[in-house]
C-alpha cells in the first residue's frame, strides 16, 4: 500500500469526524495567530526602539501564550484521541498492522497542523494591522507603530507548533501501539470506575488552598508580594485540582447516602452519572476554575492599572518637576549652604523660562536602613539583609511644617512618629544614642513609604539629622549608607511647550548622567513612557483574557461532547426501560448547571482572597483607588459570568442534541 493510499484515508477520516476536527482546527489556528501576534510585537522595531520594558512585557506574554499553547492543544487533542479509540481498533481488525495505522495518523496530524499553522500565520498576518491599531490608541505615542512581522518571528511560530503537533502525534500513537484492537474497540465504552475519596487529598487541598490565601492575606507589602505572588498562585492551582478531585467526590458520596435526595428519580441520574465519571469531570472543571481566575485578575488588573494611568503617574511624581539632591555627611553649614543654592538656581532657570512656580515642596532627609528592636532602631551600617531591613525616614520639624502647612512645636527628645505597617504606638525610639519620646502621626511625607514596611521620624532640629548619621558614622565608619537628601518638587503655570523644554534643560543639568549628584523626574517627560507601560499592560491582559477566555470555551465544548457522546447510550438504555425524555433532560441539565456553576463560584472565591496580594502589588504601579479596583474587578466578573453563562447555553444545545 502506497502513500496516496494512507493520505487518502487520513482526509476521509477527517472529513467524517468533522464535528470534533472542525473545532478543533479553530482553536488550533486561533491559538497559533495569537502566538504570532504577539511575537511581531516582541520583534516589532518601533516597540524595541520606542519602551524597553514593554518589549520585557511582551516578551512575557510570549512566553505565557507558548505555554498554554502546549497544555491547550495537547489537551483538546486527547478528547478528540478518545473519541478516535473504536476506529483506530476497527483498523487493527481488518488487519492493517501498526505501522499502517501510524502512517494514517501521521498523514492526519501533517494535514491539520498544515492547515493550523497556514491558517494561523494568516490569519494573524491579516487581524495584525487591527491589533496594532488597538496598540496605538492605547499607548498614545505621537507616532503610529506599523504592522511588520520577519521571518524570524515566523519561522519561530512554525517550529513551535510544529513541535507541538509532533509530540501530539507521539502521544496520539501510543495510545494503541501497546494496546489490544479488542479494546481500543470499547475504549470509548469504558467509562471512568467510581473514584475512591481520599481524604489525605481532601485535606491536602485544603492545606495548598489555606496556605496560598494565607499568603495573600498576610503579605506586608508590595515587595514582598512581589516575590510571593507566584508561590501563591501554584499554591492555589494545586489545592483546585485537589478540591475538585478529591471534594467533589466527597460531596457526591455524602449526597448519594441521603436517601432523601439521593433515591429520587433525577438527583439518582445526575449523581450517580457523575459519581461515575467524576475523576474526568474534576479536571476538567479545575481547568476552567483556574482560567476564569486567571481572565478575572489579568483584565481586572490591567483595566485598573490604564483607567488610572493619570491618578498612578501623579503618585509617582508628585510634582510635574521632582529633584532629589543626594547630600554629603559634613558639617550643617555646608549641607544648608548647598541645599538653598540649588534650590535658588532651580527657581532662577524656571523663571529664565518664563514660568511661574504655583506650588511647590521641599525638605531635607536622612536615610537609613535597619531594624527594629523593641524601642531601639538598629542601623544596618552595610546593609547585610535588605530582606529584612526596613526604612527609616528622619525628618527637620521645620521642613515637615512647610510642607504640610501646620505650626507643630517640639522639645528637645520630642519627635513625631509614623510606621508603614503597624498601628502599634510606640512610646519612644531610640537612635544612635538619641531616644526620643513619640506623637504619632499620619503619612503626610511620602507616598512611597506604602511600597515597603518604612518608618518616619520628624525631629525638632535639622542639626539632629546631622548628630545622628555622625554618631552613627562613628560606630560604622565603613558604611556608605548615611547620607542626608534633599526633595524639591515644584509645579509651574504655563504652555506645555515652554514646560517641556525646562524639564529637558533640568534633566540635562541634574540628571543621572549630568554628574552632579542629582536626580532630576519629569511628569511631562514621563507621561510618554507611562501610558506606553500601562497601555502595553491593559493590551497584554485583554489579549491574555481572550486567549484563556477562548480555552474555556473550547474545554467545555470538547467536554460536552465527550459526556454527550458517553451518555447517549446510557440514555437509549434509559428510555427504553420507561423513562421518559423529560426526565432525562431535567437529570442532565442539573448535571450541566452544576459543572456550570461550580468553577465560576470558586473562581470568584478565589479572586476574592487573592485582593489582599493583587492590591499590594497594584501600590507598585501607583494605584491608590481602591473603587476603581473594585468595579473593574466586579465588572470583569459579571462580564466573564456572561460569556460564561452563553457558552453554557450553546454548549448545552450540542450535548442534547448527541444525547437525543
Amino acid at each position: 500500500m502506497n502513500n496516496r493510499f494512507f493520505s487518502s484515508l487520513a482526509l476521509r477520516n477527517i472529513k467524517s469526524n468533522k464535528q470534533l476536527y472542525i473545532p478543533y482546527l479553530l482553536s488550533s489556528t486561533i491559538i497559533i495567530m495569537m502566538f504570532y501576534l504577539m511575537a511581531s510585537l516582541l520583534t516589532n522595531k518601533f516597540v524595541q526602539e520606542r519602551s524597553s520594558s514593554l518589549a520585557t512585557l511582551f516578551l512575557y506574554g510570549t512566553v505565557v501564550i507558548g505555554i498554554f499553547s502546549v497544555i491547550f492543544i495537547l489537551y483538546t487533542n486527547s478528547f478528540l484521541i478518545k473519541r478516535r479509540k473504536k476506529e483506530i481498533g476497527l483498523y487493527g481488525i481488518l488487519g492493517l498492522e501498526k505501522k499502517h495505522v501510524a502512517k494514517i495518523l501521521f498523514f492526519e496530524t501533517v494535514f491539520t497542523s498544515l492547515l493550523s499553522i497556514a491558517a494561523g500565520l494568516l490569519s494573524g498576518f491579516i487581524f495584525g494591522r487591527l491589533f496594532f491599531m488597538l496598540l496605538n490608541y492605547l499607548l498614545r505615542l505621537p507616532i503610529d507603530i506599523t504592522y511588520s512581522t520577519s521571518g524570524v518571528t515566523m519561522l519561530a511560530t512554525i517550529a513551535l507548533f510544529s513541535g507541538i503537533f509532533g509530540i501530539m502525534f507521539l502521544y496520539n500513537v501510543s495510545q494503541f501501539t501497546f494496546a489490544n484492537p479488542i479494546k481500543l474497540l470499547k475504549g470509548k465504552q469504558e467509562g471512568e470506575k467510581e473514584p475512591k475519596g481520599s481524604m489525605i487529598l481532601f485535606v491536602l487541598s485544603l492545606v495548598f488552598l489555606g496556605w496560598g490565601y494565607s499568603i495573600s492575606v498576610t503579605i506586608p507589602d508590595p515587595l514582598a508580594a512581589i516575590s510571593n505572588f507566584f508561590l501563591a498562585v501554584l499554591l492555589v492551582i494545586v489545592g483546585t485540582y485537589l478540591l475538585f478531585i478529591s471534594g467533589s467526590i466527597f460531596i457526591l458520596k455524602a449526597l448519594k447516602k441521603n436517601k432523601r435526595i439521593y433515591y429520587q428519580p433525577g438527583a439518582f441520574i445526575s449523581i450517580s452519572g457523575m459519581l461515575y465519571r467524576m475523576k474526568q469531570n474534576a479536571v476538567g472543571l479545575a481547568n476552567i476554575c483556574i482560567l476564569a481566575s486567571m481572565v478575572i485578575i489579568a483584565v481586572s488588573t490591567t483595566v485598573t492599572i490604564f483607567i488610572g494611568s493619570e491618578e498612578t503617574l501623579e503618585n509617582r511624581y508628585p510634582f510635574e518637576n521632582n529633584v532629589t539632591l543626594f547630600g554629603e555627611v559634613e558639617n550643617l553649614e555646608k549641607m544648608n549652604k548647598r541645599f538653598f543654592e540649588f534650590q535658588d538656581d532651580l527657581w532662577k532657570t524656571v523663571e529664565a523660562n518664563g514660568l511661574e512656580i504655583t506650588e511647590n515642596k521641599s525638605y531635607r532627609q536622612l536615610s537609613l536602613f535597619g531594624r527594629l528592636q523593641e524601642n531601639e532602631f538598629v542601623f544596618d551600617g552595610n546593609l547585610a539583609e535588605p530582606e529584612k531591613s526596613i526604612l527609616l525616614m528622619v525628618l527637620p520639624l521645620e521642613d515637615f511644617n512647610e510642607m504640610t502647612g501646620k505650626s507643630i512645636t517640639l522639645e528637645d527628645g520630642e519627635a513625631l512618629y509614623y510606621h508603614s505597617t503597624t498601628t502599634d504606638k510606640k512610646e519612644s525610639l531610640t537612635i544612635g544614642a538619641e531616644t526620643y519620646q513619640l506623637t504619632q502621626v499620619e503619612n503626610e511625607i511620602d507616598g512611597n513609604m506604602e511600597l515597603t514596611e518604612s518608618l518616619a521620624l520628624v525631629v525638632p532640629e535639622v542639626s539632629h539629622l546631622l548628630e545622628i548619621s555622625k554618631k552613627l558614622k562613628e560606630q560604622f565608619p565603613e558604611s556608605n549608607y548615611l547620607t542626608i537628601d534633599a526633595h524639591i518638587g515644584w509645579n509651574t503655570s504655563g504652555t506645555e511647550e515652554k514646560k517641556e523644554v525646562l524639564a529637558k534643560q533640568l534633566e540635562n543639568q541634574y540628571g543621572w548622567n549630568a554628574g552632579e549628584n542629582s536626580l532630576y523626574e519629569s511628569r511631562l517627560l514621563q507621561r510618554e513612557e507611562w501610558y506606553s507601560l500601562n497601555g502595553g499592560f491593559l493590551f497584554l491582559g485583554v489579549f491574555l483574557g481572550l486567549l484563556f477566555t477562548m480555552g474555556t470555551v473550547l474545554i467545555t465544548y470538547f467536554k460536552q461532547i465527550s459526556e454527550g457522546f458517553d451518555d447517549r447510550e446510557k440514555f437509549q438504555i434509559m428510555q427504553k426501560v420507561g423513562l421518559d425524555k423529560e426526565l432525562i433532560e431535567e437529570s442532565t441539565r442539573a448535571q450541566i448547571v452544576w459543572m456550570f456553576l461550580l468553577p465560576i463560584v470558586i473562581a470568584t472565591i478565589h479572586v476574592s482572597f487573592a485582593y489582599p496580594i493583587v492590591r499590594k502589588l497594584l501600590l507598585i504601579f501607583g494605584v491608590t483607588n481602591e473603587i476603581t479596583w473594585l468595579l473593574s474587578f466586579i465588572g470583569v466578573v459579571f462580564a466573564f459570568a456572561a460569556s460564561y453563562w452563553i457558552i453554557y447555553r450553546l454548549t448545552s444545545r450540542v450535548y442534547y442534541s448527541i444525547v437525543k
